[in-house]
């Protein structure tokens, strides 16, 4: 509505007018009446704490150098690029999930109402049982005699260690498990990589400097790991130390970075193009991390294949080993 010619307030007006969600109007009214004040509109948009710092600070830097409609069109072709990855790598979690869920599912359906009653056929044969039958038994008086609270335990420490990795430390240990499962942790690696191009790119692009960029990037990351790495960034950086410098000194930097982005990074700073290395960094990052997310079904399909097979495969086999047992007893 801006690069089309109206006014800031107007263009706020129309927003305000075809939001739907009442949440949101109420931010967008609030934002319009200081607007209307005389008030800046990052300033506006600061005092709804509905804003990420990267956010507002590229619009403060698009109204002070007039290029607001500019640096919001590619604020919102950004949040786009970042929601399409983030729905990516949703619906390739959504296949093992769902696979998952329902062999818990069929495992705790057999263990409570199907096996108890086989099992008592394999008592009554009077044989030795193999090791693998004794261990399914052991298992299937557990779960008749402690399957409700099972289940509920299961969903409980869910929601609690959900919960818990939000809001609490303990993200920490839920990132790192994350970042060293194979193939996920290779596509939280890229995503984040990807995160920081575009971020740090993006602010010094618009003209941010660059202690404040690294201060925003800090804020809107996530990732525990990377946030510690990036505020030892921000440190020798203000101390007036290079990227090379402070790539070198920083010792977990080759975990955070490949030694190729490193190289990027501190070539773009020699030649003046960092902003420009950053946003090609990021580009080639979310593509990486775009195949990846469309190879990690593929990758995951077989082993949940012999995870399934090799569950069914030891249940049907110590309960008709015993009875086979008997059969070749009555034979002989």
């Amino acid at each position: 509505m801006l690069n089309a010619g109206l006014s800031l307030t107007e263009a706020l007006n129309a927003l305000h007018e075809e939001t739907r969600t009442k949440t949101m109007k109420k931010i967008i009214a609030k934002i319009l009446v200081a607007v209307e004040s005389g008030v800046p509109l990052w300033r506006s948009m600061s005092n709804t704490y509905f804003f990420t710092p990267y956010e507002i600070a590229l619009i403060h830097i698009g109204e002070d150098a007039g290029n607001l409609a500019k640096n919001m069109t590619y604020l919102a072709e950004q949040q786009e690029k970042d929601h399409a990855l983030k729905q990516k790598v949703k619906m390739a979690m959504i296949y093992p999930t769902i696979v998952l869920i329902m062999v818990f599912i069929i495992v705790m359906g057999l263990g409570m109402f199907v096996l108890p009653s086989l099992i008592q056929v394999l008592f009554s044969l009077n044989v030795e049982l193999p090791i693998t039958t004794r261990i399914i038994i052991k298992v299937t008086n557990f779960f008749e005699g402690y399957g409700v609270q099972f289940i509920t335990g299961c969903i409980g420490t869910f929601i609690g260690v959900s919960l818990l990795s939000k809001y609490t430390s303990f993200r920490i240990i839920t990132q790192w498990i994350a970042f060293h499962i194979p193939g996920i942790g290779r596509l939280a690696r890229e995503a984040t990589i990807a995160h920081f191009g575009v971020i740090l790119g993006g602010m010094l692009r618009a003209g941010v400097p660059l202690i404040e960029s690294l201060e925003s990037l800090i804020e809107v990351t996530q990732i525990v790991s990377y946030k510690n790495f990036y505020r030892k960034l921000l440190h020798h950086i203000s101390l007036g130390d290079s990227f090379s410098k402070s790539f070198s000194v920083i010792n977990v930097t080759k975990k955070r970075l490949p030694v190729s982005v490193q190289q990027l990074v501190m070539t773009g700073e020699k030649s003046g193009t960092l902003s420009t290395t950053l946003l090609k960094i990021a580009e080639i990052y979310e593509k990486k991390a775009e195949e990846t997310a469309e190879k990690l079904p593929i990758i995951l399909e077989p082993l949940l294949l012999l995870f399934i097979g090799a569950l069914v495969g030891t249940i049907a086999f110590s309960i008709i080993t015993p009875i086979y047992g008997v059969v070749g007893n009555v034979g002989r």
